[in-house]
């Protein structure tokens, strides 16, 4: 907030007189540090944020958003409008994942086409996409959804990837922190994304079923890609967070060791594909207190060498042509597609080209 990014805003008023949905708004922007104790983190304390905004309209009902929202109704709709769509019906698949604890469905898709030739679907490589495992991330939604509207579409390259690949997504990884209005915990408290070593069957069931529902996968096909989508609050662009093959371990990871500097070609790809895509900010470092993180678990206990966790800017970027301007919706959409081509470009029929 310190560097440019506004608050999101809604009113009825305008959204009834002049079509307008969500905008930034804001004047007089401050974020600090105040005096009050952070709970259960000594020497840490909360932070203010404090801006001015004049209505203009009164008895208007107004909403305030750090982003823009996109809620478990806004998920099921979608997923309802694709599995109702004709042309969509030969190449996904939408099943429940399991139930959360608190008895809310997730939903897990499968992307890929038919073919009646079996040995065709064994060499198809696996690709797992997950978003929201932190609730309040409302930005990593909008990207997931750029994945699923691009890998459904008619693209020559989208075409391709359903003939080549297996799309395992997880669209909502924490429904009941989306729905109770958490910031970055399930309704039991905890980050999910801290739960991924040793998941607890029902405090953490999506969790615990997404990394059965890889395993699965793993048994019939090799997995070549776990994306793990995210928002940022410190930094600027569209960046990712990977695993250095430097820190694998013998005694700790599974299967063959990694390829020196592999993991950096699918960030290199994004960078090509995609202004807002950041390689510079990109880390590659696996430190103790990520161990049980997505990324790094599918990484080390799975062996999945590309296993990211993508993360986009709550602001927007400092590089290209959107310099100085929020990411807003098409653009976080934008970033789906970007995905989508780097996997393409790395994976597909010209991946040698890469290596």
């Amino acid at each position: 907030y310190n560097h440019g990014q506004r608050p999101l805003a809604y009113s009825i008023a305008r959204r009834r007189e002049e079509s307008m949905g969500w905008h930034r708004t804001g004047t007089q922007i401050l974020y600090y540090g105040n005096k009050i104790c952070a709970p259960k983190k000594k020497g840490m304390h909360c932070h203010t944020l404090t801006f001015t905004i004049t209505f203009s309209h009164d008895d208007d009902t107004c909403y305030l958003s750090h982003c823009y929202p996109y809620t478990y109704s806004d998920l099921q709709v979608y997923l309802d409008k694709l599995e109702l769509n004709p042309e969509c019906r030969s190449f996904i698949r939408r099943k429940t994942l399991c139930e959360t604890e608190a008895g809310n469905k997730c939903d897990v898709l499968t992307i890929t086409s038919r073919s009646v030739d079996e040995e065709d679907m064994k060499h198809r490589k696996g690709v797992i996409i997950s978003a929201r495992v932190h609730p309040g991330e409302t930005n990593a939604s909008w990207m997931m959804k750029g994945v699923i509207d691009y890998l459904v579409s008619d693209k020559v390259e989208a075409i391709e990837l359903r003939r080549r690949f297996v799309f395992k997504i997880v669209p909502m990884l924490c429904p009941d922190g989306v729905i109770n209005g958490n910031y970055r915990c399930g309704i039991a408290g905890h980050d999910m994304n801290r739960r991924w070593a040793k998941p607890h069957p029902k405090q953490h069931s999506t969790i615990f079923n997404t990394k059965l529902m890889i395993e699965d996968l793993m048994q019939d096909r090799e997995v070549v890609l776990f994306c793990d989508l995210h928002g940022h609050s410190r930094k600027k662009n569209v960046f990712l967070f990977g695993c250095d093959s430097r820190y694998w371990n013998r005694k700790l990871n599974s299967g063959p060791a990694p390829v020196a500097l592999a993991e950096r070609v699918f960030p290199m790809l994004m960078e090509e594909n995609s202004q807002s895509f950041a390689f510079h900010k990109c880390r590659f470092k696996v430190q103790k207190s990520k161990s049980s993180t997505g990324r790094v678990v599918t990484w080390r206990q799975m062996g999945i060498h590309n296993s990211y966790t993508v993360e986009a800017s709550f602001c927007g970027p400092d590089k290209g042509d959107r310099v100085g301007m929020h990411f807003d919706i098409p653009e976080l959409e934008k970033m789906g597609k970007c995905i989508c081509l780097s996997i393409h470009a790395q994976f597909g029929k010209d991946a040698t080209c890469h290596l």
